[in-house]
């Protein structure tokens, strides 16, 4: 497998690593004519695909298309070159990859080595379940099973720490659950590792093996004490950290 998974896009990322994300992307899709994009994420199909066509998409080589052109999605994915699938709502994106029966084809196409490319949402989507995503469940999937491309949870956006408000002039901390405390809630269920990917982080995945290109991120093991790792830590399958 060849795959990207980012934590967010171009408008969560310093310059310096707009340019550097920009440079993976054409490494992930080197030989590749075009990339299928997959807009389910969000309601409005063909506006979010002309927006990152116009905005976002640093490939003046490669033709990026969107899903909703074609008349049979099925065939669109079996047939396509490479797959990149954007951000939004998971449960919709998860929803409407179901309704249209996409999942195993998507899994196949994957699995079988043409490069893929998630952005928060599509990033969740490439973990076995959508368990771990921060959004609300807008609309009902089937199920909560997803890609299992990797054989570990990804939770976008991650941040560490209490969310802090102003009020009447002074800044007061907000009492509600951290991030960490929702995994550790989602561990007591469940033993898959999670790996909580800060905002704009990167990885880069290569059959089981994976590098944390730009950012940050805490890698969460059940019963075990939660580790921070930087640009350039090479972790496996399970999490566990290369050196």
């Amino acid at each position: 497998m060849n795959l990207l998974l980012s934590s967010g896009g171009n408008s969560s990322l310093k310059k310096e690593q707009i340019v550097e994300l920009h440079a993976h992307i054409k490494s992930l899709f080197k030989g590749i004519k075009r990339v299928l994009f997959i807009s389910y994420a969000q309601k409005r199909h063909r506006e979010y695909t002309k927006e990152i066509k116009e905005k976002w998409w640093p490939l003046e080589d490669v033709e990026l298309i969107g899903i909703e052109e074609f008349e049979n999605p099925k065939e669109a994915v079996i047939n396509s070159e490479a797959i990149y699938v954007g951000g939004g709502n998971t449960f919709l994106l998860a929803k409407k990859l179901q309704e249209n029966d996409l999942i195993s084809s998507l899994r196949n196409v994957v699995k079988n080595g043409i490069p893929y490319m998630g952005v928060s949402a599509g990033s969740n989507i490439a973990c076995p379940s959508m368990m771990t995503t921060n959004d609300m469940p807008i609309v009902m999937p089937k199920s909560f099973e997803t890609l299992g491309l990797i054989d570990f949870q990804i939770n976008a956006h991650y941040h560490e720490g209490n969310i802090w408000y102003k009020d009447n002039g002074a800044f007061k901390m907000h009492r509600g659950e951290t991030r960490a405390r929702r995994i550790s809630e989602f561990h007591q269920f469940n033993e898959i590792p999670v790996i909580g990917l800060c905002e704009g982080s990167v990885i880069r995945w290569k059959e089981d093996m994976g590098q944390l290109l730009i950012g940050d991120a805490n890698i969460f093991i059940q019963n075990k004490k939660t580790k921070k790792i930087e640009k350039g830590t090479n972790i496996d399958k399970y999490l566990n950290v290369i050196l």
